[in-house]
């Protein structure tokens, strides 16, 4: 889950003629507040996208509410600046309205891999922007959520250090741990410091920080938290109990990851290349004449992981008393969850990814999500020369595909695609309220490969909570879209 950093003065502004929001997204050299407390940015510090695109804006940092595409990442002398292409979607218009109305103004960065050093980011990866409320830390993404008009009233000074020691890297005082006051499961948890200052954890944050222990990669801050969720550390139980996989008997069964190929996820990385441009043959005169040989290209491909996870602190009298019937029933709705968010993630991922293909002219008494069906399909023959397999079509669309007699429907695929008599059924066509409502995406199997720890299920882990009578129960998964050929995929926007 990527470090967020947001600015007391970070501030959007809105062209709705354009159809842009752009601020400046990282200032140099001023406090922002994260997770680990105070942090300040310096020039040349952050690795930029080198497509500008890559850069996706949301809303609150909810990863699966993306809102704008960069057009533009430029860093100068006071920092990097931004600007957004918003999206066709509610959620786009609702962002410039309320970036125009001074509602939703602030602004905040997401960095990967940070290294920090002293109250300092020292280096890291810019992965993403947000839109938020207030210049402050969504619960959803940081452990601590401090308000840029009320910073820390006990800052980190740097440690006075002894004849002797080595000052070659800064040092910090060490605040007493987070002692926990309360718990509520639907509303996160309270702790304070031994300096007196208060932290809020969101339900969310918790589950990152329980899929960060699991995983081994913890943080001083994120350790002395978790020692106080699980205080049967000091009993000898420091890691979970790994209990297996769930996945069968659940209601929701996912409909867009199939629509790819599928793969097991065996490292936080996916590591391979592509082609750029391919081998071909030609045609040969023979005669010990020079055989044809094109030239060939091919590039280095390398996809972080993305994390799925959900937990909950039980009370153990379910444990102790046997209830079988309540965690079967906890394990197959939170496997369910995870097939809902995995499934739309991977279609979200699909859709940013797509060649977007301009839709021709509809036909007097066609519907309009055929017609782009039909010029997804032909722009995906004309670019790979591989019949797409499906199409992902808005439910408003889906209605006015519904309203189409299955006769003409079939009648019309067949005369524009040359389907043959029952051939249709192979190809899919699903709904979907992740589109927008305008749009269409048609795609080829082999255009994308999913990867998925443990090849389909989330794994399921246990630790207790001895001290305060509890059974930690969580839920975690992992999932990498590996787009092998972005001409495979095709997005229709329909007029």
């Amino acid at each position: 889950m990527p470090l967020t950093v947001t600015y007391p003065n970070g501030r959007l502004t809105a062209s709705a003629a354009e159809r842009t929001l752009s601020g400046q997204l990282v200032p140099f050299g001023q406090v922002g507040y994260t997770n680990l407390g105070a942090l300040t940015v310096d020039a040349g510090v952050l690795t930029l996208p080198a497509d500008p695109a890559a850069l996706v804006l949301n809303r609150e940092h909810d990863a699966l509410t993306p809102i704008g595409l960069g057009t533009s990442v430029v860093e100068t002398a006071s920092g990097i600046d931004a600007t957004f292409r918003v999206i066709a979607t509610s959620a786009g218009d609702d962002a410039l309205v309320e970036a125009a109305e001074g509602v939703r103004t602030g602004l905040s960065f997401e960095v990967d891999q940070p290294v920090i050093s002293g109250g300092r980011l020292m280096s890291g990866v810019l992965v993403g922007a947000a839109q938020v409320v207030h210049p402050a830390f969504d619960s959803a993404r940081l452990a601590a959520s401090l308000h840029p008009d009320t910073p820390p009233t006990d800052p980190v000074a740097p440690a006075t250090a002894t004849e002797g020691e080595n000052m070659s890297e800064p040092t910090a005082a060490v605040e007493p741990a987070p002692v926990l006051t309360a718990s509520v499961p639907d509303a996160g948890l309270t702790a304070t410091t031994g300096a007196g200052r208060r932290l809020e954890f969101g339900t969310d944050e918790l589950y990152r920080v329980l899929a960060a222990y699991n995983g081994g990669h913890r943080t001083p801050t994120l350790l002395a938290a978790l020692a106080d969720v699980i205080p049967a550390n000091i009993l000898g139980l420091e890691q979970p109990q790994y209990v297996g996989e769930l996945w069968s008997g659940t209601a929701y069964q996912r409909r867009y990851v199939p629509l790819f190929n599928h793969a097991d996820l065996t490292s936080f990385k996916v590591s391979g290349w592509r082609w750029v441009t391919r081998p071909a043959v030609a045609a040969w005169t023979g005669g010990k004449t020079a055989v044809p040989s094109a030239a060939i290209a091919t590039m280095a491909v390398e996809i972080d992981a993305k994390r799925i996870a959900g937990a909950h602190d039980i009370d153990r009298k379910f444990r102790d008393f046997n209830d079988t019937a309540f965690f079967a029933a906890y394990f197959a709705a939170m496997t369910e969850s995870y097939k809902r968010v995995s499934d739309v993630a991977v279609l979200t991922e699909a859709l940013a990814a797509s060649t977007v293909v301009a839709p021709g002219a509809v036909p007097a008494n066609v519907s309009k999500a055929l017609s782009a069906i039909v010029d997804g399909v032909v722009a995906i023959l004309d670019d790979t020369d591989t019949m797409p397999d499906w199409a992902v079509v808005s439910t408003t669309l889906w209605r006015d595909l519904l309203l189409t007699r299955e006769q003409d429907r079939l009648a019309y695929l067949n005369a524009a695609l040359g389907f043959e008599n029952g051939e249709l059924n192979t190809f899919k066509m699903l709904p979907s309220g992740a589109l927008a409502a305008t749009d269409v995406l048609v795609g080829t199997r082999s255009a994308a490969t999913v990867h998925e720890l443990g090849g389909d299920a989330p794994i399921r882990v246990e630790s207790l909570d001895v001290s305060r009578g509890g059974v930690d129960e969580g839920v975690f998964g992992y999932y990498a879209v590996n787009v092998h050929d972005a001409a495979g995929l095709a997005k229709v926007t329909t007029l």
